[in-house]
């Protein structure tokens, strides 16, 4: 990829990670996949796990395809012709616009990437009252409501866990409470988890009284001081790439 001309389309390629973009019903929502087959004008994708907003893919939607390189965002048009649930968790599509080469600053996200620690907490109604090992896992996304991280070890939806992360290595947050709201299977090897963090508000709704013996040293909800805590450091994150030319207004 040396020596490109400016304008250059660069390829997708196999196992590439993409974003799909729906707009319906007025909601814009977004999708993470992968790229698992290549023809002239058609693909197959990993079933799309939605990131965003609340509308579900069906077969004739068309969708707006991102793909990221080092030199620029590509972007094209495309069709969902088929969705293949069961046969092999799959959804093909079609092309419908040539690529398109645009700016990165259109597309970036806040980079908060990072290495997480969690442990699994037994069903507090059906377990034996015990916590798992440390596990590792990698940062994702982040919001003042949960986290998205992707794992070796799978996980059930409902899952109780204990997070702990920095955030660029500023900020540390230590034994969290979260319960698992989604699992998606990226591979035999890796794992999309979705975990929202438990508040004092909905703390009485998971019965974490049985398990107080066995929870670690100063776990804890996600309280006010650590929501306001996320949220300025996200804010700060937009200012450093506004100020860096990276992230429009």
């Amino acid at each position: 990829m040396t020596n490109k001309r400016q304008n250059e389309i660069v390829p997708m390629e196999l196992w590439e990670r993409l974003t799909l973009t729906l707009e319906k019903n007025g909601e814009r929502s977004e999708f993470m996949t992968r790229v698992e087959d290549i023809k002239k004008n058609s693909f197959m994708f990993e079933m799309p796990i939605r990131q965003s907003g609340s509308a579900v893919l069906s077969k004739g939607d068309e969708v707006e395809v991102c793909y990221n390189k080092e030199d620029a965002s590509y972007i094209f048009k495309a069709s969902i012709t088929d969705l293949f649930e069961e046969e092999c968790n799959s959804v093909a599509v079609e092309a419908r616009g040539e690529v398109s080469r645009v700016q990165r600053r259109r597309f970036v996200r806040l980079d908060i990437s990072g290495n997480i620690k969690y442990r699994i907490l037994d069903n507090p109604d059906t377990g034996d009252g015990n916590i798992s090992p440390q596990i590792s896992g990698t940062l994702l996304n982040i919001s003042a409501g949960g986290i998205l991280y992707e794992t070796g070890s799978s996980l059930k939806e409902g899952a109780l866990i204990v997070l702990s992360f920095s955030l660029k290595r500023k900020e540390t947050l230590d034994n969290i409470l979260s319960v698992v709201k989604r699992v998606e299977r990226l591979d035999d090897n890796a794992y999309l988890v979705g975990a929202e963090f438990i508040t004092e508000d909905n703390l009485a709704d998971f019965g974490l009284d049985a398990l107080k013996d066995i929870l670690p040293a100063g776990t804890g909800t996600f309280d006010e001081n650590l929501q306001k805590l996320v949220i300025q450091f996200i804010y700060k994150q937009q200012i450093e790439l506004r100020q860096k030319g990276l992230l429009s207004r």
